[in-house]
């Protein structure tokens, strides 16, 4: 057995951002990756990260960041963890920049910022479109240099209890398939959202499988916001083996146009910003185009660039370049075929200062909910990586100090190793791959872009049938089987809160729309949450809390619709 003061589950940007902290502040930390070490799904955000520097447009300032996430958050986010991403941001820059991050620089040494949609000012700092790549790559690096323990491979399937409070998990290492446990003072979750619970995703096949939302729910945390899933805009959708890759918003901050079949530019139609229309709005705009017979051969839309100087689409989104270039497309010459890929979960475990509300157990990143509300502004994610990483390991390290170790529970080690081994060695008729491609057909049919009652509802019935097919799946035999089966069980979680959470959710609001409930309506402002019942998934409502005075008065001054916050 593994004994540290603080489990982290995660590898990406805000486990090792945590795992720093905790290590700054004297705590002993041991990570744990699913994916190869310096490769988490980090390394798959593009675009780039938010900080009101003010290097290129001198009014900005943090208040004016606060204005624009709540604004596109529609007024549902947590205004008070808003702030805190909004003030840390320029810090974490800093930070990232002493650790080696390779920002991008204006002749005279500032910082370059680049727009990204539904911003008032230029705030987004990059490394070309490998923004998230060049932070994991620094972090991993920073984290190594302090000599903090991590291991790669590694599935963790069960969180370890005594008393009510979590001090462990258990698992496996996915290279030897020996079982694995590990005793803490405490657990962070940071394993990222549950995207692929969609057909068409921006992530890879093994990530953001809702792991970290079914292990806190399993450990009895409030889930919240789960109806909020952001599609972006723009995935690839040809070739087949690239379906769904993100093609980053940068493109279009560098001034991409989107046009239909016809050649028609049709973004001004839905939104006066055009391409840098909110990420729903843009999303949903495509989706029209598409379903209204204007669409490409693949059923996408047009993405142009080729107006562009072959030497600035070089320096400043080659990975699209490569991406396509690798599809037969040179994007100086020719125009890119894209569609909305389902790419990020709003929602997910409710938590203060990184806490949830079970003694032992924080969270930290996508995993969680609350910054980001009904629609997240591009560039805020990986912000909210290392400014919560810094915040929640300090909050972590304080528990630590005022908590004693304890040895996991024998008999809750020997149930999850049971149960896995069970699982293990498990016979049917039905292969775990079709099983989770049927899910996700599910999700995309029944709680994708444009939703109503009896799409959410059949869905539900849907996922019914579902769980029943998974009592005969074929796990024996290889090790991919047994991953693919758990994270099929783990995606089931968030597939029926999100499915719930959009039923009870009777007005469309940021990426939940609702088409037989069309208008925002003052009456959901409010959150919605999931919890584990006796009886199974419960779901609840609570009003958003208020924001502070000097934050409502930057949102006026943004033009943000104030009435919704009285």
């Amino acid at each position: 057995m593994h004994r540290t003061d603080v489990l982290v589950i995660g590898s990406g940007a805000a486990g090792l951002r945590t795992a720093i902290e905790l290590n700054e502040r004297g705590v002993d930390v041991l990570v744990l990756g699913k994916c190869k070490r310096g490769d988490a799904h980090t390394v798959m955000a593009t675009g780039g990260i938010n900080a009101a520097l003010a290097t290129m447009d001198t009014k900005d300032s943090w208040l004016v960041h606060v204005a624009d996430t709540l604004k596109e958050g529609r007024f549902i986010a947590d205004a008070r963890e808003v702030e805190l991403l909004c003030r840390n941001a320029p810090r974490a820059i800093k930070e990232l920049a002493d650790w080696g991050v390779k920002f991008h620089r204006e002749a005279d040494g500032r910082l370059t910022q680049r727009f990204f949609g539904a911003h008032t000012y230029r705030r987004t700092c990059f490394v070309g479109d490998e923004t998230g790549k060049d932070i994991e790559r620094a972090l991993v690096k920073e984290a190594e240099r302090r000599k903090i323990q991590i291991l790669g491979e590694m599935y963790i399937t069960k969180l370890l209890k005594s008393g009510g409070t979590v001090n462990g998990a258990a698992g496996f290492d996915m290279r030897t398939n020996e079982q694995f446990v590990c005793a803490a003072k405490a657990v962070v979750l940071a394993t990222g959202g549950h995207s692929r619970l969609y057909r068409r995703s921006s992530s890879r096949i093994m990530e953001n499988t809702g792991d970290g939302v079914t292990l806190a729910y399993e450990a009895g945390a409030l889930l919240e916001d789960m109806e909020m899933v952001q599609f972006h805009p723009t995935g690839m959708v040809w070739p087949p083996v690239m379906e769904g890759t993100l093609v980053t918003e940068a493109v279009r901050g560098e001034g991409g146009v989107l046009t239909n079949a016809k050649g028609q530019h049709f973004m001004t139609k839905y939104d006066r910003r055009g391409e840098l229309g909110p990420r729903d709005v843009v999303a949903r705009a495509i989706y029209n185009e598409i379903i209204s017979g204007r669409a490409t051969k693949h059923h996408g839309v047009w993405l142009d660039v080729t107006k562009l100087p072959k030497e600035k689409i070089l320096e400043r989104i080659p990975k699209v370049y490569r991406q396509f270039a690798e599809a037969g497309v040179d994007v100086t010459r020719e125009r890119m075929e894209v569609a909305p890929t389902a790419h990020y979960s709003m929602g997910g475990v409710h938590v203060k200062n990184g806490a949830t509300r079970v003694r032992g157990l924080y969270a930290v990143g996508e995993v969680t909910s609350g910054v980001h509300g009904a629609n997240r502004l591009g560039g805020n994610s990986l912000a909210e990586t290392v400014v919560f990483g810094r915040l929640v390991g300090e909050a972590v390290a304080k528990f630590c100090k005022r908590t004693k170790r304890t040895e996991a529970d024998a008999r809750a080690v020997e149930r999850a190793q049971i149960e896995l081994e069970d699982l293990r060695k498990q016979k049917g008729k039905y292969a775990p791959r079709d099983l989770r491609a049927e899910l996700q057909n599910v999700m995309w049919d029944n709680a994708g872009i444009v939703r109503n009652a009896r799409d959410l509802k059949e869905g539900m019935e849907r996922l019914g049938e579902l769980r029943k097919k998974m009592d005969e799946m074929d796990i024996s035999g290889t090790a991919e089987r047994l991953v693919t089966a758990l994270d099929l069980k783990n995606l089931l979680v968030p597939a029926e809160a999100v499915l719930r959470s959009a039923l009870v959710r009777c007005e469309s609001r940021g990426a939940h729309y609702r088409s037989d409930y069309p208008e925002e309506s003052r009456r959901w402002t409010a959150n919605i949450g999931c919890s584990k019942g006796s009886g199974g998934m419960t779901v609840s409502k609570r009003p958003v809390p208020k924001p502070s005075e000097a934050i409502l008065k930057a949102v006026k001054s943004v033009g943000a619709a104030h009435k919704l916050l009285e």
